[in-house]
């Protein structure tokens, strides 16, 4: 047993990593919101603003897993503590991916507009998709923050629908590829941003799974979904 004192600092030292993910998730989900608009204005501005608060999600991650191998060394955690913080570590480079993409989408964003050729129909279409992402990405940040093992399942859930929904998109794309081969460039542009997106959701969807693993202790990271739900019921 810990004196009671070394158990408090331990304690302490698990909040502070948690509520420097919660710090992270709220800039990561404010850049891929500023992303989102500079797709609908295409506002030099706001790209300029995204790319650059990319280095302050860096920093953030680079950060946090220092902090991750200090706890570990200092306090030698076990079982559900231990889990808690390989977590976190698993957790940030999820969301240091999540900053990339919105990176990624802002810089495309700008070449779309630039061309003029930015299709109204899938602006629509990629917008919603996006904002289904942005959503998971919230609900599985909620998920870790309360130890939620039920949000994180909807998310993992949700989040195949959303690389449907996807799918179709590019498979759209592609037919137009075809048809229209003046606006190659302006598509295959189209094309990365969807990927983009669908990645930012597929990575949320990575974040929940790790949920699972920091409550249940099961690595779920290659399991179906069906497999998953089974495993959180026990």
């Amino acid at each position: 047993m810990q004196p009671e004192h070394l158990s408090r600092q331990f304690d302490a030292d698990l909040a502070a990593l948690r509520n420097r993910v919660v710090e992270m998730g709220a800039l990561v989900d404010e850049q891929f919101r500023q992303a989102l608009d500079a797709l609908a204005s295409g506002r030099d501005a706001m790209v300029d603003e995204v790319i650059k608060r990319d280095a302050a999600v860096n920093a953030l991650e680079v950060r946090i897993d220092d902090a991750c191998a200090h706890v570990i060394a200092k306090r030698q955690p076990a079982a559900g503590d231990l889990r808690m913080i390989l977590g976190v570590s698993k957790i940030v480079s999820e969301l240091e991916r999540v900053g990339d993409k919105a990176r990624k989408v802002a810089r495309l964003s700008r070449a779309l507009h630039a061309t003029g050729e930015l299709d109204p129909e899938w602006l629509a279409d990629m917008r919603r998709i996006a904002g289904d992402a942005r959503t998971l990405l919230r609900e599985a940040l909620d998920a870790f923050v309360r130890s939620d093992v039920d949000t994180a399942v909807a998310v993992i859930r949700r989040n195949r629908r959303v690389a449907s929904e996807a799918d179709a998109l590019n498979k759209d794309i592609v037919r137009r590829i075809t048809e229209r081969s003046g606006h190659v460039a302006a598509l295959l542009d189209m094309m990365a941003l969807t990927r983009a997106v669908d990645r930012v959701a597929d990575h949320a969807g990575d974040l929940a799974e790790h949920v699972v693993y920091i409550v249940k202790g099961t690595d779920v990271r290659h399991a179906t979904i069906e497999q998953i739900e089974a495993e959180t019921r026990r």
